[in-house]
């Protein structure tokens, strides 16, 4: 592949490896450019990819991230990707929860606080 880097993993574990090979393949990065490898002394795997150069940050860090800290950077990601598609709803999300707080605190606190600034 011409003008491509290479980004590389070291994983105790084929599971460990596969899951690295799982996110990369589910952040668009093509499977033909993935390749697995045991060490000689049967003590682990080690991934490596060659992608652009321009891509290899994003490989590095869908290699070593964790299982559930993808998944949770994935869910933010699409949290975030909606809201933005739809700013109505987030801004009437926004008004209830401030409708609700208002309602939670107690009204004798409020007229209590009230009469003391007037004194």
């Amino acid at each position: 592949m011409p003008h491509t880097s290479v980004a590389t993993g070291r994983f105790s574990s084929r599971k460990e490896a596969n899951q690295a090979v799982q996110r990369l393949v589910s952040g668009g990065f093509a499977r033909n450019s993935i390749s697995v490898h045991q060490h000689d002394d049967d003590e682990g795997y080690d991934l490596e990819i060659h992608t652009r150069r321009q891509n290899l940050r994003r490989a590095e860090r869908l290699i070593h991230d964790s299982a559930p800290l993808y998944v949770v950077r994935e869910k933010a990601s699409q949290a975030a990707h909606t809201a933005g598609a739809y700013p109505l709803v987030l801004l009437g999300a926004g008004i209830l929860a401030g409708f609700l707080i208002y309602n939670l605190i107690p009204r004798e606190a409020a007229s209590d606080q009230g009469n003391r600034r007037r004194r």
